[in-house]
């Protein structure tokens, strides 16, 4: 016949494969496609499909959700391969059965055979629970005519036996005495109307006499204004004098409802009118349909009242005897249609072992003809007849093992010589299952009944065919399935990958989850997942680390809930687990990348911000300081540059490990990056200079360890740190001015000569601002030009101008005119002096071609000071070509003044730029002579065009014997390398004397003039 499905899929291309499968022409079968959960439930409220299909997901939730709107409707949903754990939950949820949806859509090929399959278990179990009802009933039915039948042959008075038979009557009709146990009526719009018995009947003449005129067809009373009585569960008559009092209310019970209208019969006993019984109604008149509802049990009445009247006369035995006879006939008629109705067929064999009574389903369930029972046969005949009709099948194939011996026998007539089992199963040449169940009797009968349970075998193949199912996705599932008993102690373990790290089931069954050995979970953790059961909680995704049996550490993901009885009673839990080690160990690889540094496993700059943010908070809540220490190590770039980054990471490991070793485990210790490593100490004293002091220590400590020596590939290697230490309690401060406070302290530790360590401050950090703002203004002085050149004059002996060094200004529009001294440090710091010293030279360039125009300058020299950064710039001697040349400028004019330090960095680098620059005529003149650590050999390499004494030699030449002796030796030495000798400084007629007189013919100094513009001079 065609079938109605509902199917909820919000993927359009599957709901039309689906819909195309089942809705076939042929078939005839109605395919409702709705997209959602919420289209699901308005459909159902409308419609009742015979079976649901259900995608595991659809755009508003799962098909999990669908559960409670079924109301009785068979359904399977639908899950992708790969889900197949979801249909093993959704069966112990409810849903009917399942089916996997793969790629391809073979599945839509079974899926028909597989909603009938669904539809007949569904319907065969409604059929047998309503035939199991039924049976109820008429054993009920029986058993209240029984008890009647009873009463009326026992003796008693007419009153109490009539009352004992009303009871009956009640209860078989369920209806109830006075006015209690309403019966409504269906459809029909008619109000109320109860089964209702009255006795202690009392009326007024005008009614009696109404009565006389109905005595023989029963009466109605419409009016119940002279009608008292009272209801047998009271006992007592109710009889009101109220003038209020509603009289057609009289003799109702205390609180009813008036009383409008009461169609009866009159039951006589003895002669004497006892009772009324009939339909009360709470509004006035009764329709036709009353009247028909009450005439069966009028007519039960007037049956029972009659039968009644023949047991009080005792004196007619014969009348007795007809009707104890027609009674026990009666009883007889139900006990045979009861018989004939039940689902099992049932045979009673006597000790003869002939079949003495059977009822019409043995005939049906054994398809044998009546008349062979009729003649009331031994149980072998009609064995044989249907051994040989072929029943049993070859050899009695069709009759379950354990009984095909004594089923032989009986057909061979020696049924008495085997023990008879008490039960066997047999199946039918029409394939259906008929379960055969004996008992004995006394003396030596039995009776012996037969059920179909093929749709029982077929649910309990059903079952096991889920059962198998259920147990190859367990198998084959990651996950496994666990059941925990009331006090939950683990009683079932399906699908338990733990066999493949060896920790084996048996060690689980008895014991609850905290019970487990070799657990690492917290008591905390412990105690809310034991609430949760407690409480009967659903619980998801609780996380325990166990042990296997080979030490292996193995991370589990539990989820579960509770499950209740029929009668809401806890009985236990039950849920699935996984095994998430691997998820585990990856989160810990994602954390330590993210987190640590993977050369030396220190915290990486994130999680030295988030410690040092606790530490802050920890100092300030607990009134004691903090100390923030930030180490650099010296000269470390030389070490990667002549060792190779190999040797330096190792180093950097080593370094890591001593400054471990020199703290607590409290405290931090990070890696920035590079070979910068911060240390974060907390728990330091509450007074600052205490704090200080101990902090110091912990620097001193570190200072101690980092320099000792390094052992690399067998090779000892040297290197110290240098330490800024910044403390802190300030809760408020950010963490960034903290690093930011250490590294500036770090920086002036460095400044005092390394492998030391100093502290944070405030004069530092107002340092700090100022270079910052300082650097601001260089960078747009540069933009706008604000740099010029002075000229400082230098002489021959004989006070002669020979030319100038050109000395740069800062005209800052606000600062006013800024010394060298500002600014020169900051720019080399910076990098600035590279575009700073390409613009001097310029504008030194432009000066000498100034000069070049007037007779009186045009052999005038030019000294221009070159920073050790612009010198090693790989275009230094094209950057000078090309101011030259822009300017026009004489190079034999202009010389380059370095220093000892420029030209020790890379000798031979240096010769080859000042050897390009020499062809062209550049002169060069070495700075500061003799406060460096020039190496002659180099000296006599270089070429050079002049020496420098430097003013610090010239300041104390005439009052120290040292700087003296300086002053000559530098003259002597220029002299014997061909060398022309300039002295800076020279600022008294003294000074100049003595140098003249030692053979220096060239002076620089206030005593000839001071650096001013060009037109000074």
């Amino acid at each position: 016949m065609p079938i109605s499905v509902l199917l909820i899929e919000s993927d359009h291309p599957h709901a039309q494969a689906v819909a195309g499968a089942l809705a076939d022409p042929w078939s005839g079968w109605r395919v409702d496609v709705v997209e959602s959960i919420t289209e699901a439930r308005e459909h159902l409220l409308r419609h009742r499909p015979d079976i649901v299909l259900a995608a595991q997901r659809t755009m508003d939730g799962s098909a999990f959700d669908l559960l409670q709107l079924l109301d009785g409707v068979p359904a399977i949903i639908i899950v992708r391969m790969g889900a197949e754990t979801h249909a093993a939950q959704a069966m112990r949820h409810g849903f009917d059965d399942f089916t996997v949806q793969d790629p391809a859509l073979d599945y839509l090929l079974t899926l028909p055979a597989q909603i009938e399959a669904v539809l007949e278990r569904t319907s065969s179990a409604r059929a047998r629970r309503a035939a199991e009802a039924m049976l109820a009933r008429q054993h009920r039915l029986l058993q209240a005519i029984s008890r009647a039948q009873g009463m009326f042959i026992a003796s008693s008075g007419p009153r109490a036996a009539f009352e004992a038979l009303l009871g009956e009557l009640m209860t078989l009709t369920q209806s109830a005495f006075g006015l209690v146990g309403q019966v409504q009526r269906a459809d029909d719009g008619h109000p109320y109307l109860r089964v209702h018995a009255m006795t202690d009947i009392s009326w007024d003449e005008a009614s009696r006499q109404r009565y006389a005129q109905h005595a023989e067809d029963g009466m109605v009373f419409d009016n119940l204004h002279s009608l008292v009585g009272a209801a047998l569960v009271s006992g007592e008559p109710v009889i009101s004098n109220d003038a209020n009092h509603d009289p057609r209310s009289a003799g109702t019970p205390p609180g009813h409802p008036t009383l409008r209208t009461y169609l009866g019969l009159p039951i006589h006993a003895a002669g004497e009118l006892v009772a009324m019984v009939g339909l009360a109604n709470r509004s006035s008149g009764y329709s036709n349909t009353d009247v028909q509802f009450l005439q069966p049990l009028l007519s039960t009445i007037g049956q029972l009242e009659t039968a009644r009247r023949a047991e009080l006369a005792r004196s007619h035995v014969e009348a007795e005897l007809a009707r104890t006879s027609a009674l026990l006939a009666e009883k007889t008629r139900a006990l045979e249609g009861t018989l004939d109705n039940i689902s099992q067929g049932i045979t009673n064999v006597d000790a003869e072992g002939r079949i003495r009574v059977y009822n019409q389903r043995y005939l049906e369930l054994l398809d044998l003809p009546e008349s062979l029972l009729a003649q009331q046969p031994l149980v072998e005949e009609v064995v044989r007849f249907q051994t040989e009709r072929g029943d049993f099948g070859p050899e009695f194939q069709l009759i379950e093992p354990m009984a095909r011996n004594y089923v032989a026998s009986e057909y061979a007539a020696h049924g008495g010589r085997l023990n008879m089992p008490q039960s066997y199963v047999r199946r039918t040449r029409q394939g259906r299952y008929i379960e055969v169940r004996t008992r004995a009797l006394e003396p030596g009968g039995r009776v012996r009944t037969f059920t179909d349970v093929t749709d029982y075998l077929s649910t309990l193949e059903a079952l096991r065919q889920s059962e198998a199912r259920w147990r190859s996705l367990t198998d084959l599932s990651s996950d496994w399935y666990w059941e925990q008993d009331d006090q939950f102690r683990f009683v079932r373990l399906d699908g338990n990958p733990y066999h493949t790290e060896g920790v084996p089931d048996e060690m689980h069954y008895g014991l609850t989850r905290w019970e487990l050995p070799d657990t690492f979970v917290t008591e905390g953790q412990w105690r809310e997942h034991r609430k949760q059961l407690e409480a009967h909680q659903v619980f998801h995704d609780f996380e325990m680390q166990r042990l296997s049996q080979d030490g292996k550490p193995v991370w589990v993901s539990i989820s579960g809930e509770p499950i209740f009885d029929e009668e809401g009673r806890f009985t236990g839990y039950r849920g699935v687990a996984r095994d998430i080690t691997e998820r585990k160990l990856a989160e810990a690889e994602i954390q330590r990348l993210a987190f640590y540094d993977e050369l030396t496993g220190l915290p990486n700059r994130r999680l030295l911000m988030d410690r040092l943010e606790r530490a802050v908070a920890t100092t300030q809540r607990e009134g004691r300081h903090g100390a923030l220490l930030f180490l650099d190590l010296d000269n470390f770039k030389g070490i990667n540059d002549t060792m190779g980054h190999e040797w330096g990471d190792r180093l950097l490991v080593q370094v890591a490990a001593r400054i471990g070793a020199c703290v607590r485990a409290t405290d931090t210790v990070a890696r920035l990056g590079g070979d910068e490593f911060v240390v974060v100490v907390q728990g330091l004293h509450s007074q600052e200079v205490e704090a200080a002091a101990e902090a110091e220590a912990v620097g001193q400590k570190v200072l101690v360890a980092l320099n000792q020596p390094y052992v690399v590939d067998g090779c000892d290697m040297h290197s110290t740190p240098s330490i800024g230490i910044a403390l802190f309690q300030d809760a408020q401060q950010p963490v960034q001015e903290l690093l930011k406070r250490a590294d500036l302290a770090m920086y002036q530790a460095k400044a005092q000569g390394r492998n030391t360590l100093c502290f944070f401050d405030p004069a530092m950090q107002a340092a700090a601002s100022a270079r910052s703002a300082l650097e601001g203004d260089i960078r747009q002085g540069l933009a706008r030009n604000e740099f010029l050149l002075h000229y400082q004059p230098v002489v021959d002996a004989t006070g002669h101008l020979l030319g100038a060094e050109a000395l740069v200004r800062w005209q800052h529009p606000q600062r006013g005119m800024v010394s060298p001294a500002d600014f020169i440090p900051l720019a080399e710091q910076t990098g600035l002096i590279l575009p700073l010293g390409r613009q001097v030279l310029a504008m030194a360039c432009r000066q000498l071609a100034q000069w070049a125009t007037a007779p009186a300058t045009a052999v005038w020299t030019l000294a221009v000071n070159v920073s050790a950064q612009e010198f090693r710039q790989p275009d230094f001697v094209e950057q000078v070509l090309t101011a030259l040349r822009d300017a026009a400028a004489n190079p034999r004019l202009l010389k380059l003044e370095l220093t000892e330090s420029l030209l020790l960095h890379d000798v031979e680098d240096s010769i080859l730029k000042m050897q390009a620059l020499r062809t062209l005529g550049v002169g060069f003149s070495l700075d500061d002579f003799g406060t460096g650590y020039s190496s002659l050999s180099y000296l006599k390499r270089l070429p050079l065009d002049q020496l420098k004494i430097d003013q610090s030699f010239v300041r104390d030449v005439l009052t120290d014997p040292n700087d003296a002796t300086i002053a000559c030796t530098i003259i002597t030495l220029a002299r014997s390398l061909g060398l022309d000798v300039v002295a800076e400084g020279v600022e008294t007629e003294g000074q100049r004397a003595f140098l003249l007189r030692n053979g220096c013919r060239q002076f620089q100094g206030y005593l000839f003039g001071r650096p001013g513009p060009a037109e000074l001079l």
